[in-house]
């Protein structure tokens, strides 16, 4: 009797030890499923941030050359200092904005 008891007991304690450990598992699968969504998501994000980036040099690089050939023009009016600039140059200066 005593040993029919004991391997009730054996088998029970088997049978929650296997039930934490299956618990355990799926806790954990779960977790690593998050971890690599989240790392999937932050790649996302790094490429978008990047090709964002790379969008916003080459604008201010634009601006920066456009900016170049205003104060180059500038430089060759011969009545740059007067408040009012010609017609003609004005022109220019708005065709070299666009």
């Amino acid at each position: 009797m005593l040993a029919v008891l004991a391997l009730i007991g054996v088998i029970y304690g088997k049978g929650r030890l296997d039930a934490k450990h299956a618990a355990e598992t799926a806790l954990l699968k779960g977790n690593l499923k998050v971890a690599e969504l989240n790392l999937k998501n932050e790649k996302d994000a790094r490429l978008g941030d990047a090709i964002l980036a790379t969008e916003a040099a080459k604008r201010q690089a634009a601006l920066t050359h456009k900016i170049d050939e205003l104060d180059a023009y500038v430089d060759t009016l011969q009545d740059r200092d007067s408040v009012c600039l010609s017609g003609t140059d004005t022109e220019r200066l708005r065709d070299l904005w666009k």
